[in-house]
């Protein structure tokens, strides 16, 4: 029997490519994905299990290729969505520096951010106009310090600034939905799972 979904280490979609797959694996394997990937450790004795594992891993890629393949229109949607995030992020973080430098406020862009138990307020902007402008002035004037704590989703940057003064403000650029985003998601914490199974359990 399955684990209820809040003892599982993924969310629900990622649960439903995990039982399709999971198909494939009992039948071409004997091995079931999901016992693999919550349980790894029942395997450990199992005869050729790194080689096995490398072959699940191979299905996993092709799985992933064949279900993006199909999605072809919300490709090109996406992109013209990540085009604009990224335009979006460039502009608003030309302007988080200049006011931050007129104001000698420190702008930092660190590895990473502990914010402890700051509770910050965060806002979510899709578009850069005048309203947007004076509230990062705003913010800033008010900050000890700022900084960029934007990710990457490939080579589209999805802005996240923090403004750090007696009450911590975030400004996050909202990011694009899409199914593909969840696919590609979904792909990457499967595979990390058993990439570490691997190295764990089996020396790989």
């Amino acid at each position: 029997m399955a684990e209820d979904d809040g003892e599982l280490p993924w969310d629900s979609q990622t649960d439903a490519f995990v039982n399709d797959i999971d198909t494939d694996t009992t039948k071409n394997y004997n091995v079931s994905l999901r016992k693999l990937l919550l349980h790894p450790e029942e395997f450990e004795n199992v005869e050729n299990m790194a080689d096995t594992i490398d072959k699940i891993k191979a299905d996993v890629t092709s799985y992933f290729e064949d279900t993006l393949a199909g999605l072809k229109d919300e490709e090109v949607e996406l992109t013209k969505q990540l085009e604009s995030v990224d335009s979006l992020y460039s502009q608003i973080n030309q302007t988080v520096s200049s006011r931050a430098g007129i104001a000698r406020v420190p702008f930092l862009k660190p590895v990473d951010m502990d914010l402890g138990n700051s509770n910050p307020e965060t806002i979510y902007i899709d578009k850069y106009d005048g309203q947007a402008d004076m509230l990062i002035t705003k913010l800033v004037n008010e900050s000890n310090y700022v900084c960029d704590l934007s990710d990457s989703y490939r080579k589209y940057r999805i802005g996240n600034w923090v403004f750090s003064g007696s009450k911590t403000h975030v400004i996050s650029v909202q990011p694009p939905e899409s199914i593909i985003v969840q696919v590609e998601n979904s792909r990457d914490t499967i595979t990390s799972m058993l990439d570490d199974i691997s190295g764990r359990f089996f020396g790989a």
